[in-house]
């Protein structure tokens, strides 16, 4: 087995390799040290203190040794670091940006093969600006921003890492990929209910179903009716949230469909989508440009299935959920409540519900 210092090295060496320069800030350091490798923080102190005499990493010590500096620079093994990677450090170094910035915006050197110092420093300022009028020009085209603000490029903002973007400050999933396209079918003409799906796959049930006879289903299918994504829910909040910016609707069903703007203002409005915390979280962005929102029935056997072993699943890889974040903000809704309770460490997706279920249950809203 790895002695301690080895293992303490390999942690930081991961969580430092986005980081052209490998830095990673030493506030917290410690303690998520003690929650990923061992609970002993005087053990881990004396590995970091072995592993700053061997010069494997390198930081400001206090008076027995433990970091004192913002940031700790971790020294890999035999890496060879591009010049380009080299020169874009040298250029953060010698900018105005803060320490912070700095160290987020690391990650974009991996990008810049074949820039010039000159290029490097517009990137910056250009980024920097973005930043700055970032809350104008949410969903906007991302190709559009990125031609105006990077270099005139329109595929540049799309070629940096996201993940230093995000801890640049720019809220990248804000901007729109591609015109997006929204999907409508059933009863176009007089719905007893308008429904927003989540996901196009239960949205294609829904509307060859009998339910298509007495509601108006509504959901997007992603960038230009492609499939590479499974962002739907997220895409549909977005058309909303910006006023429908240039979201096409694509009819469905039979007959002329209103406007995307009528189909919303229908009064009876309710949203359908996966049992998981990021479902959630769409409900809530439509519920606060649409306040009488309300959650589907169609839930009802989505938090029957949720208490069977067999017949949910964890938030990992395999199903697409790793990573997704947990809703931490309270909230005044009862049905909100009652459902993130329910999908705190499982989920069920919408597609389980049946064609038997959606006809009976569609256009009646869901009861706690």
């Amino acid at each position: 087995m790895l002695e301690l210092h080895d293992r303490v090295y390999a942690w930081l060496c991961k969580k430092s390799k986005g980081s052209a320069a490998g830095r990673i800030r030493c506030n917290g350091v410690l303690s998520k040290l003690c929650s990923d490798l061992i609970n002993d923080p005087v053990a881990l102190r004396k590995a970091l203190i072995h592993l700053r005499a061997d010069g494997r990493i390198e930081y400001a010590a206090g008076q027995h040794g433990e970091p004192v500096s913002g940031f700790m620079t971790v020294v890999h093994p035999n890496e060879e670091v591009p010049q380009f990677v080299r020169d874009w450090v040298v250029v953060l170094e010698s900018s105005r940006l803060s320490d912070a910035d700095q160290v987020a915006l690391q990650g974009v050197g991996a990008s810049l093969e074949g820039f010039s110092e000159r290029d490097m420093i517009a990137l910056i300022e250009g980024l920097v600006r973005l930043r700055n009028d970032q809350g104008s020009l949410f969903g906007q085209q991302v190709f559009n921003v990125s031609a105006r603000y990077l270099l005139s490029s329109s595929k540049l903002f799309s070629s940096l890492d996201n993940r230093a973007l995000r801890a640049f400050g720019i809220e990248v999933e804000r901007f729109a990929s591609r015109p997006y396209h929204v999907v409508v079918g059933g009863n176009v003409t007089s719905p007893a209910a308008t429904i927003l799906v989540e996901n196009p796959v239960a949205f294609e049930t829904a509307v060859t179903s009998a339910a298509g006879e007495k509601c108006l289903f509504v959901c997007t299918f992603g960038f230009g009716l492609s499939a590479s994504t499974n962002d739907y829910g997220n895409q549909l909040a977005g058309v909303v949230e910006y006023e429908y910016g240039s979201a096409c609707v694509l009819n469905r069903s039979h007959g002329a469909a209103p406007t995307l703007q009528a189909i919303l203002s229908h009064p009876v409005i309710q949203f359908w989508g996966d049992l998981d915390t990021a479902g959630m979280q769409i409900f809530c962005r439509l519920a606060a440009k649409i306040p009488r929102l309300a959650l589907s029935a169609l839930y009802h056997p989505m938090t029957e299935a949720i208490k069977v072993d067999t017949q949910r699943h964890p938030y990992v890889d395999a199903v697409g959920k790793a990573g997704q974040s947990r809703m931490i903000a309270q909230t005044t809704r009862d049905d909100i409540r009652t459902l993130l309770h329910l999908c705190e460490r499982f989920a069920v997706d919408q597609e389980m519900v049946s064609s038997e279920e959606i006809v009976e249950l569609a256009g009646r809203a869901f009861e706690t």
